[in-house]
């Protein structure tokens, strides 16, 4: 294996060159603005903050009508403990009221009984039966005394009776009034829990998409900058390489050709294909047969056929970068899987195998820096030497 190249400057090719360098540039540049942060998740990330604002202010709005509702229905039940006490104590006075009017409802009962029997004294006989006209003076008033407590008892009995009637058909009114209000502010209270209950959740599933946004806009990143960082390493690792807009630099004397023999070919980098894929190489015309020579020092790999490349064959370089030779009519005694070369030994022959039948014959060739993705070929092998 020889030493790896050496590297010179020299100008770069005429203008279809310059046109492939662009068309790479613009496609790199095209990659990095869909991945860009402008472009991807961070709008989204913005929207989804500005839902979580929104959805905590209509939950804390929810929660002061959730208490207004509460203190309501607990005002209500306050109102029905009054109303209650108020009845509890009344029928208290009306029993006691009752007594009373039963005790002397039964003094007067007698005291008929002995008016019916004795008859109301006079005062005369009140007088003769006492000792002094003062004596009987107080004895008639003792009498009048009585009958006016009776009077009043009965008045007193009466009015608690009244008051008892009014208050019970308050207590009605009020526990007619406190089921209304207990089942408004149920219904209210359940109302606001299911709100409640449906904006949480959404919260909640917006808080949890927002995490899910954040981490994927975080691997994103990191997914950009790893590509940001393999494709400067692949730039790098080119087998030219720009300064300014007319200098580059191609490997002198330890590159050749691809073909050996009259050839014609065109910058047709990303050309579109059959089938709605991209040209990933070059197409070099030459006549059937004519011989097909490894560009560099290497080792040969994925000898063999496949449905699209046909005879196809890989080439890895001292440096890591990798060949594409595809479409090949037959192999070269040396084309063998794992077999060691040098640069200008034939491995095949110009053909048109796999799905460049029925084409003219021709190779297709690829070149792939440090074994990753290809670069436009035209602009490198329009400077290697060439032979036939």
């Amino acid at each position: 294996m020889r030493a790896p190249p050496e590297w010179v400057a020299v100008p770069m090719p005429s203008p279809p060159v310059t046109r492939a360098l662009r068309c790479a540039a613009a496609l790199v540049l095209a990659c990095l603005l869909v991945l860009s942060p402008a472009a991807g998740a961070a709008p989204s990330i913005a929207g989804k903050r500005s839902e979580i604002v929104e959805l905590g202010r209509q939950v804390a709005e929810l929660d002061v009508q959730a208490g207004a509702a509460a203190a309501a229905h607990n005002r209500a039940i306050d109102r029905l403990e009054v109303a209650r006490r108020t009845l509890l104590i009344t029928r208290g006075e009306l029993r006691i009221a009752r007594r009373d009017l039963r005790r002397s409802r039964a003094v007067l009962a007698q005291r008929l009984v002995d008016l019916y029997v004795a008859g109301r004294p006079t005062f005369i006989q009140v007088l003769l039966t006492s000792g002094s006209v003062g004596e009987a003076y107080e004895a008639s008033e003792v009498l009048d005394q009585a009958a006016r407590g009776d009077a009043g008892v009965l008045e007193a009995v009466r009015d608690r009776g009244e008051r008892l009637a009014v208050l019970e058909e308050r207590q009605v009114a009020a526990e007619a009034a406190r089921e209304r209000e207990e089942a408004a502010a149920r219904d209210r209270q359940a109302t606001l829990s299911a709100l409640l209950s449906r904006r949480r959740a959404l919260l909640a599933d917006a808080r949890a998409d927002l995490k899910r946004l954040i981490e994927e806009e975080r691997e994103r990143r990191s997914r950009l900058a790893a590509l940001e960082a393999a494709r400067r390493a692949t730039l790098n690792s080119l087998p030219y390489a720009s300064a300014g807009s007319a200098v580059g630099a191609v490997p002198r004397g330890s590159y050749v050709f691809p073909v050996a023999g009259p050839a014609r070919f065109s910058d047709d980098w990303l050309a579109p294909r059959p089938g709605g894929r991209s040209h990933e190489g070059i197409d070099i015309f030459a006549a059937a047969g004519t011989p097909v020579v490894a560009v560099a020092d290497g080792s040969l790999y994925n000898v063999g056929y496949n449905g699209l490349g046909g005879w196809r064959l890989w080439l890895r370089d001292g440096n890591g970068t990798t060949y594409y030779f595809a479409h090949l009519t037959s192999y070269a005694p040396a084309a063998r899987e794992g077999a060691s070369v040098s640069g200008g030994t034939v491995v095949g022959y110009v053909g048109n195998s796999g799905d460049a039948q029925g084409a003219s014959p021709h190779l297709h060739f690829e070149i792939h820096p440090g074994g990753g993705g290809p670069v436009p070929p035209y602009p490198i092998v329009s400077g290697w030497a060439r032979t036939g």
